[in-house]
């Protein structure tokens, strides 16, 4: 049964990582990121800095490392809608 739970965790962890990226490779390939709502991005960089937050406070590296790369994620959507926004 934890076999089971730990790759439902690691897909999990994937998908939520790679969350942002279609949209951060769209942007930068357009160069377009006028429909980019700030709000979505700022709740992104928010939630990926409180689940940082709470995966380093429980010393679980797959909360924080899965969360580290949402963030970079976001913060390449936002620094892409600052550039060509």
């Amino acid at each position: 049964m934890n076999d089971i739970a730990s790759l439902f965790g690691l897909l999990g962890a994937i998908t939520a990582s790679s969350l942002f990226f279609p949209q951060v490779w769209a942007s930068y390939k357009t160069k377009k990121t006028h429909d980019l709502a700030w709000s979505f991005i700022i709740i992104g960089i928010l939630n990926g800095t409180f689940w940082i937050i709470y995966g380093l406070l429980r010393s679980d590296p797959i909360i924080y490392v899965t969360n580290m790369v949402l963030f970079i994620g976001a913060l390449l959507l936002a620094v892409l809608k600052k550039k060509h926004g």
